[in-house]
């Protein structure tokens, strides 16, 4: 999975943040993306192991790979959905650019 890495759209580091919030910002960040875009999450919450990955895939998107654990930290690289499953928080806000993403379109949007 390690090559998924290298060759996902985005990242977003959520190391530090506690449970629901990996959650939270995971299917917030995904919403954001245009349908087969691609992400990388970090995070150190153990509770999102599981979470994480059930939350995206009940949302409609795509769990590339087998999520990589190096120590407290896990990996996961996601594919944006066609269309966005069930209600969540992002539901009624506007989609939008997160400056907290790291990835191709927001270096060139800068």
């Amino acid at each position: 999975m390690s090559s998924s890495f290298r060759t996902a759209d985005y990242s977003l580091d959520l190391r530090g943040e506690s449970c629901p919030y990996p959650v939270i910002h995971t299917l917030e960040a995904l919403h954001g993306l245009r349908p087969g875009e691609t992400i990388e999450i970090s995070t150190d919450c153990p509770q999102a192991y599981r979470n994480v990955p059930d939350d995206a895939r009940a949302a409609g998107h795509e769990l590339l790979g087998e999520p990589v654990k190096e120590g407290a930290t896990m990996r996961f690289v996601f594919r944006r959905g066609d269309a966005v499953l069930g209600r969540h928080l992002t539901e009624e806000k506007p989609r939008r650019h997160f400056g907290f993403l790291r990835g191709r379109r927001h270096q060139h949007e800068q």
